[in-house]
């Protein structure tokens, strides 16, 4: 994918998931999708997404040292990102590009 599409798409999604869009999008969800589009829609901003070896996803806030507050499951993290993108109307080149982005910036993939 060309530097230019990308950009195009990134930006498409940023739109498209702003949890401004979301009345019932809570803030734990919009730091997520902030941290997934590398977007500043909350602050603190998460910083870091770790899975653990038991598959609970933690982050790191912007300015702490360590993962320490809890997301849930894994799973439950990937399918509420899922969800998600499902309420919003995406594009297939949009969806594959924002589970590319989940992917990268959580490590989880649903076996």
């Amino acid at each position: 994918m060309n530097p230019d599409t990308f950009s195009t798409l990134r930006q498409g999604l940023a739109t498209k998931l702003d949890p401004k869009r979301y009345t019932a999008m809570s803030g734990k969800m919009a730091a997520i999708v902030g941290y997934v589009l590398g977007e500043a829609f909350t602050d603190p901003e998460i910083a870091e997404i770790v899975i653990t070896s038991d598959n609970a996803a933690l982050a790191r806030h912007e300015g702490d040292v360590g993962c320490n507050a809890f997301l849930g499951s894994a799973g439950d993290l990937a399918d509420n990102w899922n969800r998600l993108l499902d309420t919003a109307d995406l594009a297939d080149e949009e969806r594959k590009l924002a589970d590319a982005m989940f992917l990268s910036k959580t490590g989880y993939r649903r076996q």
